[in-house]
């Protein structure tokens, strides 16, 4: 095996922004992970893709937001694997590579992750690492831990931290009003 824990980050990253450098840093701090993934997804399950998204651009911007960071990969296996990217097909891939994955969410991915295919099946495969935003609802996060632990027996990590506000999708719209990005 490659290392004994594996953080992995997926996701559409349509741009990766800030907010995702710092959730990572932050999840690095706390679990201090043998490597870390990054890997953007080929064809989201639950967003439409703008027509210039196309998941070679989304890459390589993963590249350099992410490729200075210290124990980090950008991964491009569901993007060569390529059709829709689900969460239980990565971490099977990945099973047996590492001994413990830790899969790092944001908090609305937590809320719905009973919700996604074989959500069984990636609270067995995985540890579950949720970086809230500063203005989320705490406690429905640990309402939904504890419900995952008592129905799946999972294993959550709510990380209470502070984590820069931002969203893929408000990055998009300042860059089309031609605001300020910094």
């Amino acid at each position: 095996m490659s290392g004994s824990t594996v953080l992995l980050f997926g996701g559409t990253f349509a741009p990766p922004h800030f907010g995702h450098v710092n959730a990572v840093e932050a999840a690095r701090d706390y679990f201090r992970p043998d490597r870390i993934l990054i890997m953007p997804t080929a064809e989201p399950p639950h967003k439409i893709r703008d027509a210039v998204d196309t998941p070679e651009v989304r890459l390589e911007m993963c590249r350099a937001a992410f490729g200075t960071l210290e124990r980090v990969t950008v991964s491009d296996y569901e993007i060569d694997r390529g059709g829709i990217s689900y969460t239980f097909n990565t971490l099977e891939y990945l099973h047996d590579k590492f001994v413990r994955i830790l899969l790092l969410c944001g908090s609305d991915m937590l809320l719905t992750l009973d919700k996604w295919k074989n959500a069984g099946r990636i609270f067995e495969l995985a540890s579950i690492v949720c970086m809230p935003r500063y203005d989320d609802d705490i406690r429905s996060l640990l309402e939904k831990k504890a419900e995952y632990e008592e129905n799946f027996g999972a294993d959550v990590t709510v990380i209470e931290s502070d984590i820069l506000v931002l969203s893929s999708t408000e990055v998009r719209k300042l860059i089309a009003n031609g605001s300020d990005l910094s």
